[in-house]
């Protein structure tokens, strides 16, 4: 339960802002170097960095497509052709200013929010958002958050945050859908539609931010603390109107929103049709307080009827879709599972409906095997381990030659809960060897070392695989405490200076915990005792930890010192 201090600061900031969670409108505007320090003292360049398969995807997108602002309505043969880079202007704000705001969003987010944290769903998730975003910016987000929040509802903030809400995964009826929603988002960022309007409301940037944070809190409070729920409510739903789009804004982000689908390889015909399904529907009950899709999009009927001739008109080129149907039919099997994976998380299915679902796609394994790898997962909560080997067993070929990594870790699971550890890792390992860019994957394996009694082998294990994460996406704070149990272990079995120095980085990576869990007071002070104990040191060993310690102190010093305001 978060503060109700906390809550009505955010609330109070919030006056003009929270529809941005809902349109996602502001990220920043330029390349934006990364300043986060590596574990051997020195800052990389690497935040941005997109995972393996958009780096390709971004090398082919911005050495063929030019960057130009959209400013017509493409023809049935131009889905394929430029898409909008980001305009510039005097009055932006800065990029140093985005980074920040960005990253102190990060960590209210990280601290207050309730989020999913599960690695495969979130690495999923990347892959869709990076791709499409990389079709028309070339710098990757700053970090993807799955808000566990029954809403429909998908945002972008400063430096690149991506959120989804767990209801639009839930809601969305297939791929297409799913992508129709973050593409809008991504023409609003790519438009910069939130940065031009009036420079009064773009002074109010932070506080509408604020205003976003205190809207994804008023779920967390609405049980506890009613009072304090519908404070932070009425704020949302007033700071929605005022940051609202344009009628203009809105048809100019659902027709980029279709170049960036098409370009990327979705059926553009899935935006109006999905965006007319929550016309009708209205997802926005009054006992829920969180702003949603249709509030911060109105949804007209010129708007819907324009969006539906514009498909239409897509329809008759050739489209990516009709070139690569392999590749659409393996986004489908994705999607199925990312769909019962995020319903099976938050607690939006059951173990009837997952039989029943299990039951009418007995014949489809290949393409609909969602529902069966989260019935394992809830037979394996329940330690029914003969009935969850039952249900996975139609899937042991693909696991067997590791076609589907999802059936591998879940059967990893299942190894490590029936005793197996040795068989759970070298599953993990095999999949891991052919998937090196998977840190879903590493992370899986780390978990599993973790879990086993603490030996120098498989401490230094996790060390291994965590380290190049921690250098590639030092945002994701699982890859932080994962380096802080093994570095502990590590710590307590050793002796001298060995020991001090794995409990001086212990401090540092438990620092970063702190940090973005925006718990900023116990970050100093983790980082006071790592640098007492790297004075001890000899100096050869102590000149690099030193240095990474004072680097990573002036940043929580200066997100300290930052007042979104």
């Amino acid at each position: 339960m978060p503060n109700f201090k906390s809550c009505c600061y955010l609330g109070v900031l919030a006056v003009s802002w929270v529809g941005v969670m809902a349109h996602g409108a502001v990220l920043s505007p330029t390349l934006t170097p990364n300043t986060s320090p590596n574990l051997l003292g020195s800052w990389h360049t690497s935040l941005h960095t997109p995972p393996p398969v958009a780096r390709a995807i971004i090398t082919q997108s911005v050495e063929s497509v030019p960057f130009q602002r959209v400013t017509s309505t493409p023809t049935p043969n131009a889905w394929a052709s430029r898409l909008p880079e980001m305009i510039s202007g005097e009055g932006f704000i800065s990029q140093q200013q985005n980074r920040q705001l960005g990253e102190w969003a990060l960590r209210q987010i990280y601290h207050d929010a309730p989020l999913i944290d599960d690695p495969w769903l979130q690495y999923s998730l990347e892959q869709l958002c990076w791709q499409m975003n990389a079709s028309v910016r070339r710098e990757a987000p700053l970090a993807l958050v799955v808000i566990n929040e029954p809403q429909i509802n998908a945002f972008a903030v400063p430096s690149g945050l991506i959120g989804l809400n767990v209801g639009l995964l839930d809601k969305a009826r297939n791929i297409d859908e799913l992508a129709s929603v973050l593409a809008h988002e991504i023409a609003h960022v790519s438009q910069r539609h939130f940065e031009q309007r009036s420079d009064e409301k773009n002074k109010q940037l932070a506080t509408q931010v604020g205003g976003l944070l205190a809207g994804l809190l008023a779920a967390k409070v609405s049980d506890g603390d009613a009072g304090a729920a519908v404070m932070i409510g009425t704020q949302t739903i007033s700071a929605n109107q005022v940051a609202a789009f344009s009628r203009a804004q809105e048809r100019e982000a659902d027709r980029v929103g279709m170049q960036i689908m098409a370009q990327t390889g979705y059926d553009v015909r899935a935006m109006p049709s999905f965006f007319a399904l929550l016309n009708q529907q209205h997802p926005m009950p009054t006992k829920r307080l969180i702003p949603s899709f249709v509030m911060s999009h109105p949804l007209t009927a010129e708007r819907l009827s324009e969006a539906t001739d514009r498909a239409r008109a897509y329809g008759a080129a050739p489209t990516a879709i009709q070139q690569n149907t392999a590749n659409h039919a393996a986004r489908n099997t994705l999607f199925d599972q990312v769909q019962w994976r995020a319903r099976y998380l938050a607690k939006l299915t059951n173990r009837a409906e997952l039989i029943q679902a299990v039951n009418n796609n007995a014949r489809n394994l290949q393409n609909a095997n969602g529902a069966r790898l989260a019935l394992v997962m809830s037979y394996l909560d329940t330690r029914e381990y003969a009935a969850a080997s039952r249900v996975l067993a139609p899937l042991q070929p693909m696991i067997a030659n590791l076609s589907d990594p999802l059936a591998v870790m879940v059967a990893a699971s299942l190894d490590e809960r029936q005793g197996d550890a040795r068989a759970a890792l070298d599953r993990l390992t095999r999949l891991s060897r052919l998937l090196p860019e998977r840190r879903d994957v590493k992370y899986a394996l780390a978990d599993v070392y973790l879990r086993q009694a603490p030996s120098r082998t498989n401490a230094q294990a996790v060390m291994d695989l965590m380290l190049p994460i921690s250098r590639q996406y030092p945002t994701d704070l699982h890859v932080w405490q994962n380096l802080t149990q093994a570095s502990e272990q590590l710590s307590k079995l050793s002796t001298g200076s060995q020991q001090t120095l794995y409990q001086a980085n212990t401090l540092r990576y438990r620092a970063q915990v702190e940090y973005w869990h925006n718990d900023l007071t116990e970050a100093v002070t983790s980082l006071n005792q790592a640098k007492r104990l790297a004075q001890s040191l000899p100096s050869m060993q102590a000149a690099p930890v030193l240095a990474s310690i004072n680097q990573q102190t002036e940043r929580v010093q200066a997100a300290h010192r930052f007042k979104p305001s």
